[in-house]
């Protein structure tokens, strides 16, 4: 797929800007007349303007998304799964209590349910739709989105991809008066992912040069890992005792209560999670936080602070620095040809962020209202056609057809761990731990 845009200039009709996340997606509406509207999820206790790309299969054979599916992890944990995208296009399963599901399925389970909640916002079909993938992500990938969005629904003549970072580049120079003739960066750091592009445009269009950067493992889930290094440090019986106890768990024997026993494991494990996450949500907008680990044996209380934050993530942080002076090297270019930098994604919330972009660039940092809904939002604009986009000869989107996906084997040991529903990621980090 291209990263042009569909028909330009259309000023009528409905139309839809998807950003599916690791960790959560949202769907932007665009109507004459009306603001950008951001769908909800019914579940969601505060109404939040994303839905959690996770899934849950019920006994009868019903699929939960979002929220609902969040709630229901711990009764069903056999049948709940998240974070599913970063597993796009592979070629193995995952399995949902006795069956099994492609990520693609899951994900136009997602999409389905945005654009279902979308429908009931707006009472219309999209007249267009713009489905934003990461800058990483090869052809194969990205006409295999498009199958999950006809499966979720929408009809194939109305679909069209973009990077994530140009979607965000789009929104920056038509929602924050880009009115003049610019180079920006996008620094796009997400729940998975960091993507990054550069443009030059104004309002009046938008051009990226050559293919976007990115890595494909520097996100929000990766800086929850080093909060969760921050609270061991505090506490590291503590942590180590609910590690060991969920390896002890699984060699118990079985029956109704060890069955028991792992699910408490379990259900302490994700308290852990989301408070790491917790953590670092609270670290972004107040200079240090306190909560009591409930979940610990015995409880442990834990400050900490953004400085303590700063400074561990640092080198994740760095690797995404480097990574934008490494695209901006492959384009002639230096942080002194920089106009704007527009931070944009939910983890780009922290303050460390756009500290480290000014200090390493010199250059103006913009402060973006709502990150978590650029990438959604410059998607639905693109949808529109409201700002004309060209990319300028990306490699990575030739009109070579796309190389055949490797398919992978695997021992029969590994091939029944898939079977049973743990993904590659969870094979490989068992292998690695029972190695050390």
């Amino acid at each position: 797929m291209s990263d042009s845009t569909g028909p330009g200039g259309t000023s009528g009709g409905v139309f839809y800007g998807i950003d599916f996340g690791t960790w959560a997606s949202a769907l932007v509406v665009l109507r004459r007349g009306q603001p950008p509207l951001a769908v909800r999820d019914p579940v969601s206790a505060h109404g939040a303007t994303f839905v959690r790309s996770a899934v849950c299969l019920l006994p009868d054979g019903s699929m939960l998304v979002g929220q609902a599916a969040q709630n229901s992890r711990l009764r069903y944990r056999e049948r709940f799964r998240a974070e599913f995208k970063r597993e796009f296009g592979e070629p193995f399963p995952h399995r949902l209590g006795e069956r099994r599901f492609s990520s693609e399925e899951l994900t136009a389970r997602v999409l389905g349910f945005l654009v279902e909640q979308a429908r009931r916002a707006v009472g219309a079909e999209p007249d267009r739709v713009a489905i934003t993938v990461p800058a990483t992500w090869e052809r194969a990938r990205r006409a295999l989105m498009l199958d999950a969005a006809e499966a979720a629904g929408l009809r194939p003549e109305t679909v069209e991809v973009h990077t994530e970072p140009v979607a965000a580049a789009v929104y920056a120079l038509h929602d924050h008066g880009v009115d003049r003739e610019r180079t920006i960066l996008v620094y796009d750091l997400g729940g998975g992912t960091f993507d990054l592009a550069i443009a030059r445009g104004t309002r009046d269009g938008l051009t990226v040069l050559g293919s976007p950067g990115g890595l494909p493992h520097a996100g929000g889930l990766a800086i929850d890992q080093v909060v969760l290094g921050l609270i061991r440090d505090r506490c590291p019986t503590a942590l180590d005792c609910l590690r060991s106890s969920g390896e002890s768990e699984g060699n118990s024997g079985s029956g109704r209560r060890a069955d028991d026993r792992a699910a408490e494991v379990l259900r302490r494990r994700t308290q852990l999670a989301e408070t790491c996450t917790a953590f670092k949500q609270q670290l972004s907008v107040s200079p240090e936080h306190t909560d009591l680990l409930t979940m610990l044996d015995p409880p442990v209380e834990v400050t900490l602070t953004q400085d303590e934050l700063r400074e561990a993530v640092r080198p994740l942080l760095s690797d995404t620095v480097a990574e934008c002076e490494r695209v901006l090297k492959g384009h002639g270019l230096g942080w002194a040809d920089l106009d704007l930098i527009v931070p944009v994604g939910g983890s780009s919330r922290l303050p460390m962020v756009g500290e480290l972009l000014a200090t390493r660039s010199g250059r103006p940092v913009m402060d973006v209202s709502e990150p978590e809904l650029a990438v959604a939002t410059g998607a639905a604009w693109l949808a529109r056609g409201a700002v004309p986009a060209h990319v300028a000869a990306p490699p990575a989107l030739s009109d070579a057809p796309p190389e055949p996906r490797r398919v992978r084997t695997f021992p029969a040991g590994v091939r029944a761990l898939l079977d049973a529903g743990l993904t590659d990621r969870m094979v490989l980090e068992a292998v690695r731990r029972a190695r050390t």
